[in-house]
């Protein structure tokens, strides 16, 4: 395929199917993808379709193509061979092409330079040009113009009226523009072939990411295998230097794992016996040993390389409204280059006024360039989204990129996102002062080492945190739902709530209470702690607030966006939670059904809103907002709850995410902006007959080099 009027008619072909329900075409990367029902329409009528269409389809193998949604993708020619084949024809035309132009600069209307450049253009006419007769006769087949038709008729025009004048021993012939036209041209496509290589390496960058073989566990022997017959379930061994070979959970040994091709998290990660870890990643210091638990299709790898490739073959509105304008754009020129040879003709009915309008008509049919149109969005979006990929921001689809870009409001919800969703210790209050905190955290922590209750997995925390040594209690005893005791270093500890010491017995519990509610005005969760009947401290919680949130809030807010959090907390809790991070916009109190309503309710108001959330309990809402963004890490991910998902647990890539698709979105609009005002300024100056054909040439290659060019410029531009 060579322009949007090309993807225009296949796509047409395809929808026209009965069974068909959506059919993509994406010209940078000349593929199709096609959703359809199997009982109605198969594999072969689509094939027959894209060959009516005047093209030869190929239907990726099993495995090579074939997403986990059920797509199934069509290979429209092309690729790495595209480059070498326009690399070895152009050397050949282009040093013929160069003999021609001075033949025709030096020895001008000479006959014999006539018969020169006869000899020498002809087999660039048919070679170098025959890729573009071949489509433009596909397209005559198929009562279709397309590209192909402007250059093989502007290029045919030149030549077989020089031929004639050759023949009949005339003086000016335009052998020289016709094979320039050609090499400019070839140029410029295998120019662009190259561009649109680079702009896909992203994926094929992620896709070499998984090594070919594994090292398994077979019979109690260490054996290399091909990654393809790692089964869930077996043992694989990774040494340091390794790559992981498929997703799984380590049962022995320890390390250090560089996730960042994957994640997108800079800083390695560590994994012991328990630890996920996902195919792709390089192994750095120690060797362990893991069992494999997604292979194929189900690793996070492919996953993400899926849900790149349907970001990458859909379109955004925009790109429609180009592709729309594309599919008329061909027949428009050739009526207008036609009205050009007649205008010009009528003016001027002599025979040098019928030479300059077929010049001027050449020149029409060469400028325009319906290229540029289909190229501008897809591999702005090729760029974009293998940026994102290579930083853990999965973009599902071109559609909510657009979206994304025009965002006003983005709705956080609280747990798992804005905090961890876990307490931490926040406060150790001694009523003895606060020479004794450590002794009231230690002695909690020896109770709660054997407790299975956040509060208590809190404390034992803290005490690692601050280096202390502790020893388990004796005589451990859960009081159900009230707290825990047991006897440390002699003496009886109960950690629980008040009114339990109280019934307790315990001494000094009103003292307590009253350093307790100095701590709730913080809106925290507290326990009490007494020794030997005795109140002695306490310990306060709040849920822990995740790494970089406030400095993600204060980006976001940078970004123009209106920043809410929503949590199911009360107002007071929720204001507390939101001016730690530096949120103004509370909602708070909001069940989990509700949350749905109040997105839409602020779509109501006007905003553009994005949802963030884990991705599970928010599905919901993050399905009515404008874009959805799922937070999580690994295979767990709900990869369909939202329209972006966030791989890994960093939030940096929060506001990244916002900034790449304002950046993708400018760079579509810099190319399109850029097609169509080429088109309307060079075509009326081709009409006017102030412009050589050659130059023509030369414009059209550089314009959808250009517009290739203005969307890689995103990778070079692109700071994170």
């Amino acid at each position: 395929m060579r322009c949007a009027s090309c993807v225009n008619h296949v796509e047409k072909n395809l929808a026209g199917l009965s069974g068909v329900e959506k059919a993509v075409v994406n010209l940078a990367m000349e593929e199709a993808t096609v959703e359809y029902d199997d009982v109605e329409v198969n594999v072969e009528e689509l094939e027959k379709a894209v060959v009516d269409a005047g093209y030869e389809p190929v239907v990726k193998a099993e495995g090579e193509g074939d997403d986990e949604d059920g797509h199934d993708h069509m290979h429209m020619h092309g690729g790495g061979e595209e480059v070498k084949v326009w690399e070895h024809k152009l050397i050949f035309g282009g040093i013929l092409g160069v003999i021609v132009l001075l033949l025709a600069m030096i020895f001008g209307g000479s006959r014999a330079s006539h018969w020169w450049q006869l000899l020498l253009a002809t087999p660039i006419q048919f070679w170098l040009g025959w890729s573009f007769y071949k489509g433009a006769w596909n397209g005559l087949k198929h009562k279709r113009a397309d590209m192909d038709t402007l250059v093989a008729l502007g290029t045919s025009v030149a030549y077989v009226y020089s031929v004639v004048v050759t023949l009949a021993g005339g003086q000016e012939t335009y052998f020289d523009t016709a094979v320039m036209i050609l090499v400019l041209i070839g140029l410029g496509k295998m120019l662009e072939a190259r561009a649109r290589g680079s702009a896909a390496s992203a994926i094929k960058g992620l896709m070499d990411l998984q090594p070919p073989e594994a090292v398994v566990v077979r019979d109690g022997n260490e054996v290399v295998v091909s990654v393809s017959d790692v089964k869930d379930g077996d043992v694989c061994v990774v040494k340091p230097g390794q790559k992981v070979p498929v997703d799984g959970k380590v049962i022995e040994g320890s390390s250090t794992i560089d996730q960042s091709m994957v994640t997108g998290e800079s800083l390695p990660a560590e994994v012991e016996k328990g630890s996920k870890v996902y195919g792709g990643t390089v192994n750095q210091t120690g060797a362990f040993r893991f069992e494999a638990t997604a292979t194929g299709g189900k690793m996070l790898l492919s996953q993400v390389v899926s849900l790149v490739k349907q970001a990458q073959t859909s379109k955004a509105k925009v790109q429609r409204i180009a592709d729309e304008i594309a599919g008329v754009f061909v027949p428009v020129v050739l009526i207008i280059a036609l009205v050009t040879f007649v205008g010009w003709g009528i003016y001027d009915p002599s025979a040098v006024g019928w030479i300059k309008a077929m010049v001027a008509m050449i020149a029409v049919l060469i400028v325009a360039c319906p290229c540029a149109l289909g190229l501008a969005t897809p591999t702005a979006i090729m760029v974009g989204t293998g940026i994102g990929a290579g930083s853990g921001i999965l973009i599902k689809d071109a559609a909510a990129l657009e979206r994304a870009g025009k965002l006003t409001g983005i709705v956080l919800d609280k747990t798992g996102t804005l905090t961890e969703g876990r307490p931490a210790v926040t406060d150790v209050v001694c009523l003895l002062g606060e020479s004794c905190e450590d002794d009231v955290l230690r002695f909690a922590a020896a109770v709660e080492m054997d407790s299975e209750h956040p509060l208590g997995k809190a404390i034992v925390e803290e005490a690692k945190n601050r280096g202390m040594v502790v020893e388990r209690a004796g005589q451990f005893d859960s009081l159900t739902a009230a707290g825990v005791k047991g006897v440390v270093e002699g003496q009886e500890v109960i950690v629980g709530r008040m009114t339990t010491l109280k019934e307790m017995g315990v001494e000094g519990v009103d003292e307590l209470m009253k350093k307790r509610d100095e701590v709730l005005e913080a809106q925290k969760t507290a326990v009490g702690v007494a020794v030997d009947g005795k109140a002695r401290g306490v310990i306060a919680f709040a849920d822990k607030i995740r790494s970089g949130a406030v400095e993600v809030v204060k980006e976001l807010k940078e970004l123009g966006l209106t920043v809410v959090m929503m949590t199911g907390d009360n107002q007071g809790s929720a204001e507390a939670v939101g001016k730690r991070i530096g949120i103004d916009e509370v909602m708070a109190e909001v069940l989990p059904t509700d949350k749905q309503a109040k997105v839409q309710e602020l779509q109501g108001q006007g905003e553009k809103v994005a949802m963030v959330g884990d991705g599970i309990n928010d599905a919901p809402a993050l399905a009515s907002a404008d874009i959805g963004i799922a937070i999580g890490g690994g295979t767990d991910i709900a990869m369909d709850a939202g329209h972006v998902v966030l791989v890994g647990d960093d939030l940096k890539n929060l506001p990244r995410a916002i900034r790449l698709s304002r950046a993708t979105m400018k760079r579509i609009y810099y190319g399109l902006g850029w097609a169509f005002i080429y088109n309307i300024v060079l075509i009326p100056i081709a009409m006017a007959g102030i412009m050589n054909p050659m130059f023509a040439a030369g414009a059209m290659a550089l314009s959808s080099v250009s517009v290739v060019g203005n969307a890689l410029y995103l990778r070079l531009s692109w700071k994170g």
